[in-house]
């Protein structure tokens, strides 16, 4: 299946936009989102539909097809309109505060869709998290993202990569880097390398942590000061005193100077249960 062009599909700076082209990649991408049986897909920013041909494929051509698309670009969204004559619905607006819930509880959804797209890396995370927190995600998620930050969600404590996405998302899913791709995949060439993440939710947390909110803060802020100890960086934002903190690090064990970047995801999951505790009491 060859890449699909048409002379009005300029892509938009302003809206991030590289159009994959590459047919070998978009197929694998396809593949990886392909959903369980009865079940349907949403793709984030199908631009001029390419990826939407080969996800389109993976259902009967007889039958209507479990999927929609959301789009920001009225360009592309009367482009999808006529290369898929309609099949394809797409929802105008912004993939990063859409209402997920009700997105992945439509009936043609089924009760395990996937989600997948080409997200725009200015948005990429916004829209990584809404769709992962969302109070019943989706069964799979597939995204292609800058890889400097497919490296981030994948990294290992001790690690440059290693940081808050990759503790606050690898407590609630299992992530592995599927396919890296180079810049000539895309027209026009971004200036950085590509990779392709699969994340699959977890029914519960990896480990029992904080609730959603106070972790997220949590490590937010005991990774807001890198090159500081996690006891200083804990207290430019939260409201703690450093003898509680390292109070709570020498019930891990942990040295009080150590660094947010060293503990582990189990190591986080506790201390925010214990910080969580502190907090409030306050």
């Amino acid at each position: 299946m060859k890449a699909f062009r048409d002379p009005r599909a300029t892509a938009k700076k302003s809206l991030g936009q590289h159009f994959l082209n590459d047919s070998h990649i978009l197929h694998k991408i396809a593949e990886l989102a392909r959903p369980p049986e009865g079940s349907g897909l949403i793709e984030v920013g199908p631009g001029t539909g390419n990826l939407t041909a080969r996800l389109l494929a993976l259902f009967a051509d007889d039958a209507p097809a479990p999927m929609c698309a959301i789009e920001r670009d009225e360009r592309m969204i009367e482009l999808i309109a006529e290369r898929f004559h309609g099949r394809v619905p797409v929802i105008s607006g912004d993939a990063a505060v859409m209402d997920w819930q009700a997105l992945l509880a439509q009936p043609q959804m089924g009760p395990r869709p996937v989600v997948v797209g080409n997200l725009p890396y200015y948005a990429a995370m916004h829209i990584l998290f809404a769709v992962a927190q969302a109070p019943k995600p989706p069964f799979r998620m597939v995204f292609m993202l800058q890889r400097e930050v497919a490296d981030r969600l994948v990294a290992l404590p001790s690690t440059p990569a290693y940081g808050q996405i990759s503790v606050k998302l690898q407590l609630i899913c299992d992530i592995k880097l599927a396919l890296k791709v180079g810049p000539g995949a895309f027209s026009p060439p971004p200036k950085v390398d590509s990779a392709v993440v699969v994340l699959t939710p977890l029914a519960a947390p990896r480990f029992e942590a904080a609730p959603s909110a106070q972790f997220s803060r949590i490590v937010s802020a005991g990774f807001a000061q890198r090159r500081k100890t996690v006891v200083n960086s804990l207290l430019s934002t939260l409201p703690l005193q450093s003898a509680e903190i390292q109070k709570a690090l020498a019930e891990l064990g942990l040295d009080p100077r150590i660094r947010g970047e060293a503990l582990t995801l189990k190591q986080w999951a506790v201390l925010s249960l214990l910080l969580d505790g502190l907090l409030r009491q306050k």
